[in-house]
């Protein structure tokens, strides 16, 4: 390996894993509670669009927050060319 670090590779690994559970993480409870809220009210379609929709505008947001720090951090850093 030249010039590179053992495990450079598993904090980043790690911050992507944690953003990918954060996106997943939103989708699902948006979806679990739009069908729960359905089931109680009796409108079946309306309650769980809105909880994708709902759950998809969170994970874009948060998701964003999330990256862009990790963005700037690894854009700046020299690559290594072969």
């Amino acid at each position: 390996m030249r010039g590179t670090r053992v495990g450079s590779w598993v904090a980043p690994t790690a911050y992507l894993l944690g953003a990918g559970w954060f996106f997943a993480t939103c989708l699902i409870l948006g979806v679990v509670l739009g069908r729960w809220a359905d089931s109680a009210t009796g409108l079946e379609p309306v309650f769980t669009l809105a909880g994708i929709v709902l759950g998809l505008a969170v994970a874009l947001v948060g998701g964003v927050r999330m990256l862009l720090p990790f963005m700037r951090r690894y854009n700046n850093e020299p690559t290594e060319k072969h």
